[in-house]
């Protein structure tokens, strides 16, 4: 499969995850492409991609990190012919823990999109990488 993984990150950590997200879709023999929406724009090609996932931080009170929040607003894809997976990083010690996989996962139903697996919910720093790579996996069994 061709897949892009579409994220921002706020201090790093989200970064960190979508990077091993990546790493592992790598040795499981899958084309995989990293799109900051910081560094390399707020309008991502998905010509020839089978699999999008999107993955971004909580913080504040239950919000996104503002410039995925100000993506969301502006890119406006057919998801519908897509793959889609979200991906989201929050602190179990807030009451709106993960809020950020809840909003993306609203706004890719709202671009036509289907959720294919679980989203993955990643509490502060991954010190043990589990849960990511079950994740993996789960999106591996796709092709």
């Amino acid at each position: 499969m061709n897949i892009k993984i579409i994220y921002e990150t706020q201090n790093g950590t989200t970064q960190y995850v979508a990077e091993v997200i990546q790493k592992q879709l790598r040795e499981a023999g899958h084309e995989t492409i990293l799109h900051s929406v910081k560094y390399d724009g707020m309008q991502p090609s998905l010509e020839g991609i089978d699999l999008v996932l999107f993955g971004g931080p909580t913080y504040d009170d239950g919000k996104l990190e503002k410039t995925l929040r100000e993506f969301i607003d502006v890119y406006s894809p057919d998801l519908s012919r897509h793959k889609v997976a979200v991906f989201g990083l929050g602190n179990k010690t807030y009451p709106q823990f993960c809020v950020a996989a809840d909003i993306l996962e609203e706004w890719v139903k709202s671009k036509g999109g289907r959720l294919v697996v679980e989203s993955l919910r990643v509490d502060g720093f991954p010190d043990h990488l589990e849960k990511i790579s079950e994740y993996v996996q789960s999106l591996v069994k796709l092709s």
